[in-house]
């Protein structure tokens, strides 16, 4: 067998262990394959951790954190509108038609009904929280307890005596330090800590996706400026694809950010509730307190004197009058909290949708190089 062509008396072609020297180009191609490959996995991986993460994120704000905070503002204002029907009722005398009044059912009716919500939406979070629910409703019982003895005292003895202690200790339930209002309060507060900081969650930023997403599409663009200048072809179908699916990738990815924007939205609407919340609550409260000293000062003179004062846990009434509130404009803005919400969490299920659309780069960055790197298969430059 003659052996090939020499220069410098050095045989150009096979070596001596009989095998043809491996094309650089070929190597270039598997080096930016791999790489192109990498980076898309990066970049798929990185979209669907940051848009499972904020759909969870937007589902339990939507679910959980926002619902348990307007459940326990509704339950706050119920208790102090019952308290100040129940007083108001006794003070004027109806209660010894109606007891507390129908009022006053109504509003324990919804206290209760609000506040079984609120133990069910964060049941599954704090244990705190679920212990602190436990207690309310615990206080709670004692609460109508007390108003039931101040009725049935009424109804036997008449107005006074034993029927304003057992109001008195009922509001006092309701408004001491450790009542059933600190408690809501403390629940309140703990419940809103939770969802800002649900609402400043790092998966609400679509940044680690664009950490990869940068690097992909110059890989791209930069392998199709190779492939052109080395193979003289205008454009290469598959990575042209693949480019433009990341483009589509990146308005995917916006989702996350139209849904923290949403989300932003639905927890400034629910500020506004629990403003308008706590304007019913004070003028009801100021209400009842107002209620409460005209019924005192009568039973203590009805009494001769009574060692019972309201300024133990209500030392002084709301300065001014707080604008009223329709509960019709709570109940809207509520609707508007629940709506943002909703939006919230239907803009990550298109970030899915889209996540699906462009799953098929991978395939597409192969069959784009697959010919190129066939073609330079046996090839040695």
């Amino acid at each position: 067998m003659m052996a090939g062509p020499s220069v410098g008396g050095v045989p150009a072609g096979p070596s001596a262990g009989g095998t043809a020297r491996s094309s650089t180009t070929r190597r270039t191609l598997l080096r930016l394959l791999g790489c192109l490959l990498g980076a898309t996995a990066l970049v798929l991986t990185s979209s669907l951790a940051v848009v499972w993460g904020t759909h969870r994120t937007a589902e339990t704000v939507r679910t959980r954190s926002l619902p348990s905070v307007m459940e326990l503002a509704a339950v706050r204002t119920a208790l102090v509108r019952a308290d100040t029907a129940a007083i108001t009722s006794f003070q004027s005398r109806q209660a010894g038609l109606a007891g507390p009044g129908e009022e006053y059912q109504n509003q324990i009716a919804a206290a209760s009904q609000s506040l079984a919500q609120a133990a069910e939406d964060i049941g599954s979070g704090d244990g705190t929280s679920s212990r602190r629910i436990q207690l309310v409703e615990g206080l709670l019982v004692t609460y109508v307890g007390l108003v039931g003895q101040a009725d049935a005292h009424y109804r036997k003895s008449g107005p006074g005596g034993l029927a304003t202690a057992y109001l008195w200790y009922a509001s006092r339930l309701l408004h001491s330090e450790q009542g059933i209002l600190a408690q809501l309060d403390s629940l309140l507060a703990a419940e809103t800590d939770a969802l800002e900081a649900r609402l400043a969650s790092g998966w609400l930023s679509p940044a680690a996706t664009l950490l990869w997403l940068v690097p992909a599409l110059i890989l791209l663009v930069g392998t199709q400026l190779f492939l052109h200048r080395r193979f003289r072809r205008m454009v290469n179908w598959g990575l042209a694809t693949s480019t433009l699916l990341l483009a589509l990738l990146v308005a995917g990815t916006s989702f996350a950010l139209v849904s923290k924007a949403q989300l932003a939205d639905a927890g400034a609407e629910l500020s506004e509730v629990r403003r308008l919340s706590g304007e019913q609550f004070r003028a009801a409260d100021r209400e009842g307190a107002m209620a409460l000293e005209r019924l005192l000062r009568d039973s203590c003179v009805r009494d001769d004197g009574c060692d019972i004062s309201s300024d133990v846990f209500r030392p002084g009434l709301t300065a001014g009058s707080p604008m009223p509130v329709a509960d019709r404009d709570v109940l809207g803005r509520a609707e508007e909290v629940d709506e943002q919400a909703g939006a919230a969490t239907s803009a990550t299920s298109w970030a899915f949708v889209v996540l699906l659309l462009v799953s098929p780069i991978a395939l597409l960055v192969w069959l784009g190089l697959r010919p190129r790197l066939e073609e330079y298969r046996y090839r040695s430059r």
